[in-house]
């Protein structure tokens, strides 16, 4: 399942969904929060702070999508989020745990301010972030590799030359391609 990030919409990456995943159902959803003229998965404080009694309940209510995505493909589904579709992937891992097989998360935040994630031993995470990324601090990204890997989750990250957006070069495309691969996908 593809998660577009804030003022995107559920067709932002469908190319992207293309090109990492070209034979694998693809599944958008679009956020139900409004985020300018488009749309966003959760809100967030005026601060900036994530709302995160939102962004639970937002969750709950995309985990029925994911439950039905499992019972359709006899597996739980692998999640693919661009910032806050990447946070709130992050937060289903965390409250529907079993709903998720992995995660790709491009740009990505913690997705609460306390540790939240129960035992995910060997659960697979790409973690993509850049180096320029002017909403996001480096520090974000290192608290999310450490949550996972001290949830025992099978963390691989990576620092782009890029700012928020997706890599001019195609780093995340590869990327993602590369990470897919190794695991039959």
């Amino acid at each position: 399942m593809f998660l577009h990030g804030s003022n995107q919409d559920e067709f932002s990456l469908l190319d992207f969904a293309r090109e990492v995943a070209p034979a694998h159902p693809t599944y958008c959803p679009r956020g139900r929060e409004p985020s300018d003229a488009s749309f966003t998965f959760f809100r967030r404080r005026t601060d900036r702070s994530i709302d995160e009694v939102n962004l639970t309940d937002r969750a709950a209510e995309l985990s029925q999508l994911l439950l039905i995505i499992g019972q359709r493909h006899g597996e739980p589904a692998l999640l693919i989020g661009f910032s806050s579709g990447a946070i709130m992937a992050a937060a289903l891992t965390a409250r529907h745990t079993a709903l998720v097989s992995g995660a790709v998360l491009l740009r990505p935040e913690k997705p609460f301010t306390q540790n939240c994630f129960p035992d995910l031993a060997g659960t697979p995470f790409l973690l993509v972030s850049g180096e320029d990324d002017e909403r996001r601090e480096r520090l974000d990204a290192v608290g999310l590799v450490d949550q996972l890997r001290a949830a025992g989750a099978a963390v691989e990250w990576h620092e782009l030359a890029c700012s928020h957006g997706f890599d001019p070069e195609g780093g995340d495309i590869m990327l993602t391609r590369a990470w897919l691969a190794k695991r039959g996908l």
